[in-house]
Protein backbone atom coordinates (compact mmCIF):
# COMPACT_ATOMS: atom_id res chain seq x y z
CA UNK A 1 0.00 0.00 0.00
CA UNK A 2 1.29 3.44 -0.89
CA UNK A 3 1.99 5.46 2.26
CA UNK A 4 0.00 8.66 2.38
CA UNK A 5 2.95 10.76 3.51
CA UNK A 6 5.02 10.05 0.39
CA UNK A 7 4.79 13.16 -1.78
CA UNK A 8 5.72 14.51 -5.19
CA UNK A 9 6.19 18.18 -6.06
CA UNK A 10 4.49 19.64 -9.12
CA UNK A 11 5.40 22.99 -10.65
CA UNK A 12 2.81 25.72 -10.98
CA UNK A 13 3.34 28.01 -13.95
CA UNK A 14 1.22 30.86 -15.26
CA UNK A 15 -2.10 30.32 -13.56
CA UNK A 16 -5.27 32.08 -14.56
CA UNK A 17 -8.27 32.06 -12.30
CA UNK A 18 -11.84 30.83 -12.24
CA UNK A 19 -15.03 32.81 -12.32
CA UNK A 20 -18.64 31.94 -11.86
CA UNK A 21 -22.08 32.89 -12.99
CA UNK A 22 -24.75 33.79 -10.45
CA UNK A 23 -25.90 30.20 -9.87
CA UNK A 24 -22.31 29.13 -9.22
CA UNK A 25 -22.08 26.78 -12.20
CA UNK A 26 -18.53 26.58 -13.56
CA UNK A 27 -16.65 25.23 -16.52
CA UNK A 28 -13.05 24.15 -15.94
CA UNK A 29 -10.33 22.96 -18.29
CA UNK A 30 -7.04 21.57 -16.91
CA UNK A 31 -3.81 22.08 -18.79
CA UNK A 32 -1.28 19.62 -17.38
CA UNK A 33 1.89 21.34 -18.50
CA UNK A 34 1.40 24.57 -16.61
CA UNK A 35 -1.54 23.93 -14.32
CA UNK A 36 -3.64 26.70 -15.81
CA UNK A 37 -7.24 27.11 -14.79
CA UNK A 38 -9.60 28.95 -17.03
CA UNK A 39 -11.72 31.95 -16.17
CA UNK A 40 -15.40 32.17 -16.86
CA UNK A 41 -17.60 35.22 -16.58
CA UNK A 42 -20.17 35.93 -13.91
CA UNK A 43 -23.26 37.66 -15.23
CA UNK A 44 -24.97 40.52 -13.43
CA UNK A 45 -27.24 39.32 -10.64
CA UNK A 46 -30.15 41.30 -12.04
CA UNK A 47 -31.22 42.80 -15.33
CA UNK A 48 -31.13 46.25 -13.73
CA UNK A 49 -27.42 45.89 -12.96
CA UNK A 50 -26.77 44.77 -16.52
CA UNK A 51 -28.72 47.75 -17.90
CA UNK A 52 -27.00 50.31 -15.68
CA UNK A 53 -23.53 48.98 -16.39
CA UNK A 54 -21.53 51.08 -18.83
CA UNK A 55 -18.60 48.68 -18.97
CA UNK A 56 -17.60 47.34 -22.36
CA UNK A 57 -15.90 44.02 -23.21
CA UNK A 58 -12.55 45.23 -21.92
CA UNK A 59 -13.54 46.42 -18.44
CA UNK A 60 -14.95 45.09 -15.22
CA UNK A 61 -18.31 46.65 -14.38
CA UNK A 62 -17.78 49.04 -11.49
CA UNK A 63 -21.45 48.63 -10.53
CA UNK A 64 -20.55 45.17 -9.24
CA UNK A 65 -18.26 46.27 -6.43
CA UNK A 66 -17.51 49.01 -3.93
CA UNK A 67 -13.88 50.06 -4.41
CA UNK A 68 -13.74 51.39 -0.85
CA UNK A 69 -14.06 47.78 0.34
CA UNK A 70 -11.04 46.58 -1.65
CA UNK A 71 -8.42 44.58 0.20
CA UNK A 72 -5.48 42.37 -0.67
CA UNK A 73 -4.84 38.73 0.22
CA UNK A 74 -1.83 36.59 -0.61
CA UNK A 75 -1.69 32.94 -1.57
CA UNK A 76 1.55 30.97 -1.45
CA UNK A 77 3.11 27.73 -2.57
CA UNK A 78 6.54 27.00 -1.08
CA UNK A 79 8.75 23.95 -1.33
CA UNK A 80 12.39 23.11 -1.92
CA UNK A 81 13.44 24.79 -5.14
CA UNK A 82 10.16 26.61 -5.70
CA UNK A 83 8.42 29.65 -4.24
CA UNK A 84 5.28 31.16 -5.69
CA UNK A 85 3.13 33.97 -4.32
CA UNK A 86 -0.12 35.39 -5.67
CA UNK A 87 -1.20 38.83 -4.49
CA UNK A 88 -4.93 39.24 -5.06
CA UNK A 89 -6.65 42.61 -4.73
CA UNK A 90 -10.41 42.24 -4.57
CA UNK A 91 -13.59 44.03 -3.54
CA UNK A 92 -15.89 41.43 -2.05
CA UNK A 93 -16.02 38.69 -4.75
CA UNK A 94 -14.70 40.82 -7.62
CA UNK A 95 -11.01 40.23 -8.32
CA UNK A 96 -9.47 43.55 -9.39
CA UNK A 97 -5.76 42.83 -9.70
CA UNK A 98 -3.59 39.77 -9.44
CA UNK A 99 0.20 39.52 -9.35
CA UNK A 100 1.81 36.10 -9.40
CA UNK A 101 5.57 35.78 -8.87
CA UNK A 102 7.17 32.36 -9.15
CA UNK A 103 10.84 31.73 -8.46
CA UNK A 104 12.23 28.27 -9.05
CA UNK A 105 15.42 26.35 -9.58
CA UNK A 106 16.01 25.19 -13.12
CA UNK A 107 15.75 21.65 -11.83
CA UNK A 108 12.02 22.20 -11.18
CA UNK A 109 11.65 22.64 -14.94
CA UNK A 110 13.68 19.53 -15.62
CA UNK A 111 16.53 21.55 -17.16
CA UNK A 112 20.12 22.31 -16.18
CA UNK A 113 20.98 25.80 -17.42
CA UNK A 114 19.62 29.16 -18.50
CA UNK A 115 19.37 28.39 -22.22
CA UNK A 116 17.46 25.18 -21.60
CA UNK A 117 15.19 27.07 -19.21
CA UNK A 118 14.54 29.77 -21.83
CA UNK A 119 13.63 27.14 -24.40
CA UNK A 120 11.35 25.30 -21.97
CA UNK A 121 9.56 28.43 -20.81
CA UNK A 122 9.13 29.59 -24.41
CA UNK A 123 7.37 26.30 -25.14
CA UNK A 124 4.98 26.40 -22.18
CA UNK A 125 4.76 30.12 -21.46
CA UNK A 126 2.50 32.79 -22.92
CA UNK A 127 4.86 35.69 -23.55
CA UNK A 128 3.61 36.27 -27.10
CA UNK A 129 -0.05 35.94 -26.16
CA UNK A 130 0.14 38.75 -23.61
CA UNK A 131 2.68 40.95 -25.41
CA UNK A 132 1.57 44.60 -25.54
CA UNK A 133 -1.82 43.79 -24.00
CA UNK A 134 -3.33 46.53 -21.84
CA UNK A 135 -3.50 45.59 -18.17
CA UNK A 136 -1.29 42.52 -18.58
CA UNK A 137 2.39 42.20 -17.70
CA UNK A 138 4.32 39.00 -18.23
CA UNK A 139 8.06 38.61 -17.95
CA UNK A 140 10.69 36.08 -16.98
CA UNK A 141 14.11 36.90 -15.52
CA UNK A 142 16.98 34.45 -15.39
CA UNK A 143 19.94 34.01 -13.06
CA UNK A 144 22.67 31.38 -13.10
CA UNK A 145 20.46 28.82 -11.37
CA UNK A 146 16.91 30.14 -11.16
CA UNK A 147 14.11 31.75 -13.12
CA UNK A 148 11.75 34.43 -11.80
CA UNK A 149 8.41 34.66 -13.54
CA UNK A 150 6.04 37.61 -13.05
CA UNK A 151 2.48 37.55 -14.31
CA UNK A 152 0.33 40.58 -13.46
CA UNK A 153 -3.22 41.32 -14.57
CA UNK A 154 -5.30 44.42 -13.90
CA UNK A 155 -8.76 42.99 -14.49
CA UNK A 156 -10.37 46.43 -14.48
CA UNK A 157 -8.74 47.27 -17.82
CA UNK A 158 -7.55 43.97 -19.29
CA UNK A 159 -9.45 42.32 -22.12
CA UNK A 160 -11.21 39.51 -20.27
CA UNK A 161 -11.81 37.76 -23.56
CA UNK A 162 -8.04 37.37 -23.75
CA UNK A 163 -7.33 36.33 -20.18
CA UNK A 164 -10.58 34.43 -19.67
CA UNK A 165 -12.63 31.80 -21.46
CA UNK A 166 -16.24 32.87 -21.72
CA UNK A 167 -19.18 30.46 -22.07
CA UNK A 168 -20.92 30.76 -25.43
CA UNK A 169 -24.13 32.77 -25.47
CA UNK A 170 -23.43 34.75 -22.30
CA UNK A 171 -23.40 38.51 -21.97
CA UNK A 172 -20.11 40.31 -22.48
CA UNK A 173 -21.19 43.09 -20.13
CA UNK A 174 -20.77 43.16 -16.38
CA UNK A 175 -18.29 40.28 -16.56
CA UNK A 176 -15.82 39.84 -13.76
CA UNK A 177 -13.39 37.41 -12.22
CA UNK A 178 -14.59 35.73 -9.03
CA UNK A 179 -12.16 36.05 -6.14
CA UNK A 180 -13.54 33.09 -4.20
CA UNK A 181 -13.49 30.67 -7.11
CA UNK A 182 -9.98 31.88 -7.93
CA UNK A 183 -8.90 30.98 -4.39
CA UNK A 184 -10.55 27.58 -4.68
CA UNK A 185 -8.81 26.81 -7.97
CA UNK A 186 -5.41 27.80 -6.62
CA UNK A 187 -6.01 25.54 -3.64
CA UNK A 188 -6.50 22.73 -6.13
CA UNK A 189 -2.86 23.30 -7.07
CA UNK A 190 -1.46 23.25 -3.54
CA UNK A 191 -1.62 26.95 -2.65
CA UNK A 192 -2.78 28.23 0.73
CA UNK A 193 -4.02 31.61 1.94
CA UNK A 194 -1.30 33.32 3.94
CA UNK A 195 -2.26 33.97 7.56
CA UNK A 196 -5.41 31.85 7.49
CA UNK A 197 -5.41 28.69 9.62
CA UNK A 198 -7.73 26.20 7.97
CA UNK A 199 -8.35 22.52 7.39
CA UNK A 200 -8.01 21.65 3.71
CA UNK A 201 -9.78 18.50 2.56
CA UNK A 202 -8.60 16.29 -0.31
CA UNK A 203 -10.37 13.22 -1.67
CA UNK A 204 -9.82 10.45 -4.17
CA UNK A 205 -12.73 8.20 -5.05
CA UNK A 206 -13.44 5.50 -7.59
CA UNK A 207 -15.22 2.16 -7.68
CA UNK A 208 -14.29 0.19 -4.59
CA UNK A 209 -11.97 2.89 -3.26
CA UNK A 210 -12.20 6.01 -1.10
CA UNK A 211 -9.28 8.02 0.25
CA UNK A 212 -9.78 11.30 2.14
CA UNK A 213 -7.16 13.44 3.84
CA UNK A 214 -7.84 16.54 5.96
CA UNK A 215 -4.85 18.80 6.66
CA UNK A 216 -4.88 21.44 9.37
CA UNK A 217 -2.36 24.10 8.30
CA UNK A 218 -1.32 27.26 10.10
CA UNK A 219 -1.37 29.78 7.25
CA UNK A 220 2.44 29.78 7.20
CA UNK A 221 2.97 26.55 5.22
CA UNK A 222 3.22 24.27 8.24
CA UNK A 223 1.09 21.16 8.74
CA UNK A 224 -0.27 21.01 12.28
CA UNK A 225 -2.42 17.91 11.99
CA UNK A 226 -3.28 15.36 9.33
CA UNK A 227 -6.29 13.07 9.41
CA UNK A 228 -6.70 10.18 6.98
CA UNK A 229 -9.57 7.88 6.10
CA UNK A 230 -9.24 5.08 3.56
CA UNK A 231 -11.54 2.25 2.59
CA UNK A 232 -11.09 -0.26 -0.19
CA UNK A 233 -12.94 -3.38 -1.22
CA UNK A 234 -11.11 -6.67 -1.46
CA UNK A 235 -12.48 -7.15 -4.97
CA UNK A 236 -10.75 -3.94 -6.16
CA UNK A 237 -7.43 -5.48 -5.08
CA UNK A 238 -8.20 -8.91 -6.55
CA UNK A 239 -8.24 -10.40 -3.05
CA UNK A 240 -10.50 -13.38 -2.47
CA UNK A 241 -11.73 -12.54 1.00
CA UNK A 242 -11.05 -11.07 4.43
CA UNK A 243 -8.46 -13.74 5.30
CA UNK A 244 -6.48 -12.98 2.13
CA UNK A 245 -6.50 -9.26 2.95
CA UNK A 246 -5.34 -9.83 6.52
CA UNK A 247 -2.44 -11.90 5.22
CA UNK A 248 -1.47 -9.34 2.57
CA UNK A 249 -1.52 -6.39 4.97
CA UNK A 250 -0.16 -7.98 8.13
CA UNK A 251 3.08 -5.95 7.93
CA UNK A 252 1.07 -2.76 7.35
CA UNK A 253 -0.96 -3.49 10.48
CA UNK A 254 2.24 -3.96 12.48
CA UNK A 255 3.56 -0.65 11.19
CA UNK A 256 0.37 1.12 12.20
CA UNK A 257 0.51 -0.46 15.64
CA UNK A 258 4.10 0.73 16.06
CA UNK A 259 3.18 4.25 15.01
CA UNK A 260 0.19 4.34 17.34
CA UNK A 261 2.44 3.80 20.37
CA UNK A 262 3.75 7.35 19.94
CA UNK A 263 2.07 10.43 21.40
CA UNK A 264 -0.01 12.31 18.84
CA UNK A 265 -0.27 9.40 16.42
CA UNK A 266 -3.14 6.96 15.96
CA UNK A 267 -3.76 4.47 13.14
CA UNK A 268 -6.31 1.69 13.06
CA UNK A 269 -6.88 -0.76 10.23
CA UNK A 270 -10.07 -2.82 10.33
CA UNK A 271 -10.97 -5.76 8.14
CA UNK A 272 -14.67 -6.08 7.41
CA UNK A 273 -16.60 -8.66 5.41
CA UNK A 274 -15.86 -7.19 1.97
CA UNK A 275 -13.49 -4.27 2.59
CA UNK A 276 -10.89 -2.79 4.92
CA UNK A 277 -10.80 0.68 6.46
CA UNK A 278 -7.99 2.80 7.86
CA UNK A 279 -8.46 5.71 10.26
CA UNK A 280 -5.30 7.68 10.91
CA UNK A 281 -4.28 10.83 12.77
CA UNK A 282 -0.90 12.52 13.01
CA UNK A 283 -1.07 15.49 15.37
CA UNK A 284 2.37 17.04 15.02
CA UNK A 285 1.80 19.44 17.90
CA UNK A 286 1.40 16.51 20.31
CA UNK A 287 4.25 14.29 19.10
CA UNK A 288 6.95 13.92 21.75
CA UNK A 289 9.59 12.16 19.65
CA UNK A 290 9.28 13.40 16.07
CA UNK A 291 12.49 11.67 14.96
CA UNK A 292 11.15 8.28 15.99
CA UNK A 293 7.83 8.88 14.26
CA UNK A 294 9.53 9.97 11.04
CA UNK A 295 11.81 6.94 11.12
CA UNK A 296 8.81 4.60 11.43
CA UNK A 297 7.20 6.44 8.52
CA UNK A 298 10.28 5.80 6.39
CA UNK A 299 11.57 9.39 6.51
CA UNK A 300 15.22 10.00 7.38
CA UNK A 301 15.12 12.06 10.62
CA UNK A 302 18.79 13.03 10.19
CA UNK A 303 17.92 14.94 7.03
CA UNK A 304 16.92 18.52 7.80
CA UNK A 305 15.25 18.85 4.41
CA UNK A 306 13.26 15.65 4.89
CA UNK A 307 12.07 16.78 8.33
CA UNK A 308 10.98 20.15 6.97
CA UNK A 309 9.15 18.60 4.03
CA UNK A 310 7.27 16.23 6.34
CA UNK A 311 5.42 19.25 7.73
CA UNK A 312 5.47 21.40 4.60
CA UNK A 313 1.89 22.04 3.49
CA UNK A 314 2.76 22.69 -0.14
CA UNK A 315 4.73 19.47 -0.41
CA UNK A 316 2.02 17.46 1.33
CA UNK A 317 -0.83 18.91 -0.73
CA UNK A 318 1.08 18.64 -4.00
CA UNK A 319 1.87 15.01 -3.20
CA UNK A 320 -1.79 14.20 -2.64
CA UNK A 321 -2.76 15.97 -5.86
CA UNK A 322 -0.04 14.13 -7.79
CA UNK A 323 -1.42 10.85 -6.50
CA UNK A 324 -4.90 11.48 -7.85
CA UNK A 325 -6.68 13.17 -4.94
CA UNK A 326 -8.55 16.43 -5.50
CA UNK A 327 -9.05 19.47 -3.29
CA UNK A 328 -12.65 19.30 -2.05
CA UNK A 329 -13.25 22.03 0.51
CA UNK A 330 -11.91 24.31 3.21
CA UNK A 331 -13.04 24.01 6.82
CA UNK A 332 -12.31 26.93 9.14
Amino acid sequence: MRKFWLVLLSLSFITLVACSNDDKKTERTEESKNEKTEEVEKEATSSEEATDSEADNNTTSKSLYDESKAKTNVMKKEATGLESSIEMKHAEDVLLEQTQITEGDYSTLGVENEQEARDKIKDIGDAEKYKDQEGVEYKVEYTDNTFIETFKVDYTVADLNLVASMPEGTSKESQFVSYQLSVDNFKKQGYYLEGEQTTEVFRGEKEGYLYEVAILQDGKNKVLKQTTYNEQTYASLDLADKAAAEEKFKDTVKGYEELSKEDGVSFEMKFEEDKFTVDGVIDYEKIADIDKVLAIMGIDPTSKEAKEEARNYTVTASGLLSNGLQYIETKK
